[in-house]
């Protein structure tokens, strides 16, 4: 992906608590409400960005990152914020960096589709490899732990252990579960645009899931916010 200098850059989180780490470096922003969604508009590390709270589900992210790329004509698209650990080795605030994403929770396997292929897309919504590596590059230098592999997603938090097995079991190469980015990835697919996904892990999606996700989502959104400083201020030097 080639950046150029008028790049503008749309970051969705779909809480306050995740998008607060970003929302204090933007320099000179403006903000506009537009449906019920407060964007903000200013530079972050010398880039064009917008930022904003999408609310939780796959609904709400859909449709802000919609309102994002109608209004704002962004050119890429970050979703940011935390996830739930399907994998044994990661632990909170441990980064992931997903190569591509899809929902657990539609089923069309009725009409031969396999679990969480949703008719008139692809099986799986891959995500921008070359976003991906460099921004492979930047987590490699800082030192924190990361992970590629699938994401998926949909509208419950896991709370459950039962829930998790199930999960694992029905997509083994899965290291992580959220309620927002393969929505955000759909759109971007219908609209041919880039975007990349950090996520930052804050719970085990096990039984303790709440608990823990309210004790550790500080320390992941601080890590997944610093990923994307590091990742814009590159991107910056290498315009």
């Amino acid at each position: 992906m080639k950046i150029k200098k008028n790049v503008i850059i749309g970051i969705i989180g779909a809480t306050d608590k995740e998008i607060i780490p970003l929302y204090k470096k933007i320099k000179n922003f403006q903000k506009k409400i537009v449906y019920n969604k407060i964007f903000y508009s200013g530079k972050l590390n010398n880039i064009k960005t917008i930022l904003v709270k999408s609310g939780v589900g796959k609904v709400s992210s859909s449709t802000t990152c919609t309102i994002l790329l109608n209004i704002y004509k962004v050119n890429l698209i970050i979703n940011i914020g935390t996830a739930g650990s399907l994998d044994d080795k990661l632990i909170p605030g441990n980064i992931i960096l997903p190569h591509s994403t899809c929902y657990h929770d539609v089923d069309l396997t009725a009409f031969g589709y396999k679990l969480g292929h949703i008719q008139n897309f692809p099986k799986l919504f891959s995500i921008n490899k070359n976003m991906i590596e460099f921004t492979e590059t930047h987590v490699l230098k800082s030192k924190l732990n990361y992970k590629k592999n699938l994401i998926i997603s949909g509208d419950s938090f896991i709370n459950n252990t039962a829930s998790k097995n199930i999960l694992k079991k029905n997509f083994p190469t899965a290291i992580a579960v959220d309620m927002e980015s393969t929505a955000i990835a759909q759109v971007c697919y219908q609209f041919k645009k880039p975007f990349l996904i950090i996520k930052s892990i804050s719970d085990y999606s096990d039984n303790n899931s709440k608990l823990n996700f309210e004790k550790f989502i500080d320390l992941a959104s601080q890590r997944c916010s610093n990923v994307v400083q590091d990742l814009l201020n590159n991107i910056y030097k290498k315009i």
